[in-house]
């Protein structure tokens, strides 16, 4: 690549080596890349030998020359630097004759033609090396002030040392600039090479351009326009409507030549077998290249068929992945598009292509509003697995103002309830809103495996408010509906919404048994992402009720499952769930680890609700453990992320915690606070458990602020939740309870 440092690498490596070579260190620069006529082989030896003392008449032809270089290094033991070599052919007259010689060679070009040679690939700096390059030319007292905003401008110039250097240049021209003004620069700039030494910079990538064959320089000039951080050959010939696809022939053939010649010019990197990259200044060089030289019709063509390629290998895909999933089939076939010859191998690619696929999807909704329209429903299985529920949220966004413009209510309805199925993570009541619009386009078209579907979400939906009534009316209807179809998949999802919906309210012994049911159906049909929600709600349901081992083993069979064929959504609750049997089991470090690990996944992925439920497990952990502190903050943010989704329950879930952690610490009053809200919400979305530990807390915090009137009826409705749900210890807990503040009242 242009500018990354070989000749600075190779002059340094032959001052440290001078000490080995005694004839001397020898330097002729070869001008391949630098606008000049490239240095003559018989010119450059003629420079050598005068170099090295021969003082007579040299001879006159190329081989003569060569011969001559040959003998005079076989009797001198010298390093020879051939910097910034054309070809193979012009160096090949220059090595040295002898093995006792060394010869160091720079070319941007691969020179696999020179046998015996050793290659050395030249990357970008470490984020230490650009730092501390960027410090010695900028001056440490402007550079030290903020280590963290250094660290951010060689990560925008890529680490890139040219770059790197140009952009320290005009820093330290530039007193009145701090390093946050200049991030923000080129944050702000549309080009990168706009705040570098443009002329120096651009020119050293021109004279690796101009050498590319014509075929080629189009290629990377389209390949700046590709959204995602690396391009397979496939993607790269619906990139330039070469050929008919990947397969051998024509233009694809002749797109694998350009790829190659790209990678022997260093204009393109190879870090994984068969994925190519351009770093982000050649990009932004080829960028300009592609506005300057291809028409603006040009360039939307080939984004075109870029996204082409996208929708309809994602949709093949998932047809093997998912194949009873209700798929519409995209309105417009690409001929480029992948062909996959079983589930496996279209679920490899899905995993690998996840990046560019949504890269393709965010471009296709603020640039194509027909190819907007489909990508959701395309990704929709993956979506739900990948779980980047931002990104999901935006695409799903697109779509459907797309859809709504063209007055085709199926396609609209069936977006819509995939949009209601990830909604329900970040916002319920957008996802119910969404549930509702799909149930009435579908009862409109007479579709009644829409409306089941519709009515299953609308559940989801109610569910993840915590609105545990709504839930199960609405579930009722869909498992109606799936049962009149015979579709036991729809079934199984009914059954588990209706034990999620009933575990919330604390009726556990029927919550087991709908997911025993639900686990029944799903190994029957087959469906392991379902076996492994199952088996996880099993155990969650066993450690609740005091099962520890049971809880154990039904968890780990999920997790083994998971790690097979399993998305990050899965895994991320198994291991709050597991973190909680590790904590029941007494190891707290290993519950915490488990907590953290799933905290990291789910706010990676944007997933509040559970963020908000790794959270609390955490809480919960540092409060047995005695860290009041710790559980305090862990249960308040928490309480924030739970409140930023309207999810009642877990705030609910949540301030039961703020209120122990403050009564553990012997603050009743903010602790009684706490319950009186953790109670409001528990008796609005119907969460018995949450309403009788509320209850218990606030009759103990009347007992510490000697609100002897207040206690006894706390009390006693929290004992009668408390037998409602089948909790005698808890129940006689608090009427041992109620028999103390009598005696106190007494007294």
């Amino acid at each position: 690549m242009p500018g990354i440092g070989k000749t600075a690498l190779a002059v340094h490596a032959a001052h440290r080596l001078a000490e080995d070579y005694p004839a001397g260190q020898l330097y002729v620069d070869l001008h391949g890349f630098s606008g000049r006529r490239p240095f003559d082989p018989a010119e450059a030896l003629a420079f050598l030998l005068h170099a090295a003392g021969e003082s007579g008449v040299l001879p006159d032809t190329l081989d003569g020359r060569a011969a001559a270089w040959r003998e005079w290094t076989s009797r001198n033991r010298v390093l020879v630097v051939l910097d910034n070599a054309r070809d193979a052919a012009q160096v090949r007259p220059l090595l040295p004759g002898s093995a006792g010689c060394l010869a160091i060679v720079t070319s941007r070009n691969r020179l696999s033609a020179l046998d015996g040679a050793a290659s050395l690939a030249v990357d970008a700096l470490s984020a230490r090396e650009a730092a501390a390059l960027f410090t010695r030319i900028a001056g440490t007292a402007r550079t030290s002030r903020d280590p963290e905003a250094l660290e951010l401008l060689v990560d925008a110039c890529g680490r890139h040392p040219l770059a790197t250097t140009l952009l320290a240049g005009r820093f330290r021209h530039r007193e009145i600039w701090d390093l946050r003004h200049l991030l923000e620069r080129l944050a702000q700039s549309s080009d990168p090479l706009d705040e570098l030494d443009e002329d120096v910079f651009v020119s050293a990538f021109r004279f690796s351009y101009a050498e590319l064959t014509s075929g080629t320089r189009r290629l990377l000039r389209l390949l700046a326009l590709h959204p995602g951080p690396d391009i397979t050959a496939a993607a790269a010939a619906a990139l330039s409507g070469r050929g008919n696809g990947p397969g051998p022939g024509g233009g694809a053939e002749g797109v694998r030549r350009s790829i190659e010649e790209l990678l022997d010019c260093h204009l393109l990197a190879e870090p994984v077998l068969g994925r190519y990259q351009l770093h982000d200044l050649t990009r932004a060089f080829a960028l300009r290249m592609s506005i300057a030289e291809e028409p603006e019709e040009a360039r939307g063509d080939a984004v075109g068929r870029l996204l082409g390629y996208c929708l309809t290998s994602a949709h093949r895909a998932h047809r093997l992945t998912h194949p009873r999933r209700r798929a519409l089939e995209p309105e417009h076939l690409s001929v480029y598009a992948a062909e996959f010859g079983d589930a496996q191998e279209a679920a490899a690619w899905l995993d690998a292509e996840r990046a560019n696929l949504l890269a393709a999807a965010r471009t296709a909704a603020a640039e194509d509003r027909d190819s907007a329209a489909l990508f959701p429903h395309a990704l929709a299985p993956s979506l739900r697995l990948w779980g980047s529920w931002a990104v999901t949220n935006e695409l799903y966004g697109a779509a459907v103002e797309a859809l709504r413009s063209r007055g085709n209510p199926l396609p609209l309805a069936q977006t819509l309830v995939e949009a209601a199925e990830v909604l329900a993570q970040t916002g319920p009541g957008e996802a119910l809103s969404c549930a509702g619009e799909a149930l009435t386009l579908f009862q409109d078209l007479k579709d009644p495996a829409g409306c089941a579907d519709s009515s299953l979400q609308a559940s989801r939906a109610h569910l993840a408010a915590g609105h545990t009534g709504p839930a199960l009316r609405m579930v009722a209807r869909a498992l109606a509906l799936y049962r009149g179809l015979g579709d036991l998949h729809g079934e199984a999802d009914c059954l588990n919404v209706e034990g999620a919906a009933l575990y919330y309210e604390g009726r556990y012994d029927e919550a087991l048994g709908r997911a025993r049911l639900t686990l029944h159906i799903h190994e029957g049909t087959g469906d392991l992402l379902g076996q492994i929600r199952a088996l996880n709600n099993i155990g969650e349901i066993h450690h609740l009720q005091g099962r520890i081992e049971h809880a154990r083993d039904h968890l780990e069979r999920s997790r083994v499952l998971a790690r097979l064929h399993s998305g990050a959504q899965e895994l991320a609750i198994l291991d709050t769930n597991m973190g909680a049997v590790h904590q029941a089991m007494g190891d707290t470090s290993r519950a915490l680890d488990g907590f953290r690990r799933a905290l990291e996944s789910h706010r990676a992925r944007g997933d509040a609700l559970g963020e908000a439920n790794a959270l609390i497990s955490m809480g919960t952990a540092y409060a047995e453990n005695g860290d009041s502190g710790e559980a305090l903050l862990h249960f308040t943010v928490a309480e924030e992320v739970a409140r930023a989704i309207d999810s009642a329950y877990e705030r609910s879930r949540a301030l039961l915690g703020v209120a122990d952690a403050h009564e553990a610490a012997g603050r009743p009053e903010p602790a009684a606070e706490a319950y009186e809200q953790a109670l409001e919400l528990a008796e609005r979305t119907g969460s018995r458990p949450a309403a009788a530990r509320a209850l218990a807390g606030l009759a103990r915090t009347a007992l510490r602020m000697r609100r002897g009137d207040l206690a006894p009826e706390y009390a006693r409705r929290a004992e009668g939740v408390y037998r409602s749900l089948g909790s005698e210890a808890e129940a006689e807990s608090l009427r041992r309870l109620l028999g103390e503040e009598t005696k106190w009242t007494g007294a």
